[in-house]
C-alpha cells in the first residue's frame, strides 16, 4: 500500500506545530493552596475567605538568595456566599486563580458551631470546588491567622497543617484527616457524625506572621489540638 507523501509531511507539521503552544508560565498563575472561612460581622456579608496563593519568588528563596517575600500570600474577600467568594478571588489576586492545587481548609471554629452544612454544599457543588481535600477547624484565633503562622520547619503554613496532623495520627493517634467528600457523607448518613481535626497556635505574637518569627527558639508553631464533633 502506497501513502501519499503530502500525507506525511501534514502529519509531520502537525507534530511539531502541537504540544506547548498553550502553556503558561508559573509567574502567570495564582496557585491557590490553602483556604480559610471565617464568620464576618457584617450580616450582608457573613464569609470572610481567605486564600493562600504560591509566591514563586519566595519559594525560591529557599534554594537560592535570589527570592524575594515569604513563600505565600494570603488574599482575603468578604462575600454573601461560599460560591459568591470563589468567583471574588479573582477581583484580588492579579494572577490567573487556580484552584486545583488546593491542599486544605480551614474553618473557624464561631462559624462551624453555627452549622457546616452549607459550607460543604458549596464546595460539593462549586464549578472551582474539589472534595478531595483535608478539612480543620481553627480554634482560638480565626482560619484567617492559622494560615497566617510562618513556622520555620516548613515553607507554608498548609503543608505545616497537614503534616502536622498526619505525624499525629502516625504517632499519637489523638486526630485524623478528613476530606470533605468524607464529612459529606457522614452528615448525609443517619447515625454518623462529624469529626474534624482541631488547629491552634502555641506561643502566639505579633511575629507570628513575619520573618521574625524565625529568630527565636520558641517561635509561634501551629498545634494539632482536640477533635470538633458535629
Amino acid at each position: 500500500m502506497k501513502i501519499n507523501s503530502s500525507l506525511l509531511w501534514i502529519a509531520a507539521i502537525c507534530l511539531l506545530i502541537s504540544g506547548c503552544s498553550n502553556y503558561r508560565e508559573l509567574n502567570q498563575l495564582g496557585v491557590i493552596t490553602g483556604m480559610g472561612i471565617d464568620q464576618n460581622d457584617d450580616p450582608e456579608q457573613p464569609y470572610r475567605v481567605t486564600y493562600q496563593v504560591i509566591n514563586p519568588s519566595g519559594i525560591s528563596q529557599t534554594g537560592s538568595s535570589g527570592g524575594q517575600g515569604l513563600a505565600v500570600i494570603n488574599y482575603t474577600v468578604t462575600a454573601k456566599t461560599i460560591l459568591e467568594a470563589f468567583g471574588k478571588e479573582s477581583v484580588i489576586i492579579p494572577r490567573e486563580n487556580m484552584i486545583s492545587h488546593l491542599s486544605l481548609i480551614v474553618i473557624d471554629e464561631e462559624l462551624a458551631r453555627n452549622g457546616i452544612d452549607l459550607l460543604f454544599d458549596a464546595f460539593d457543588r462549586g464549578k472551582s470546588a474539589r472534595t478531595s481535600v483535608p478539612i480543620f477547624i481553627a480554634r482560638g484565633k480565626t482560619a484567617e491567622d492559622v494560615l497566617g503562622v510562618i513556622e520555620p520547619l516548613e515553607i507554608t503554613p498548609g503543608k505545616n497543617i497537614v503534616s502536622t496532623t498526619k505525624n499525629n495520627q502516625q504517632m499519637y493517634g489523638s486526630s485524623s484527616e478528613v476530606l470533605v467528600y468524607e464529612a459529606i457523607s457522614a452528615l448525609l448518613s443517619q447515625g454518623k457524625d462529624v469529626l474534624l481535626p482541631g488547629i491552634s497556635i502555641r506561643n502566639d505574637s505579633k511575629k507570628a506572621k513575619q520573618t521574625g518569627n524565625f529568630e527565636t527558639t520558641t517561635p509561634a508553631i501551629l498545634e494539632s489540638k482536640g477533635l470538633a464533633i458535629f
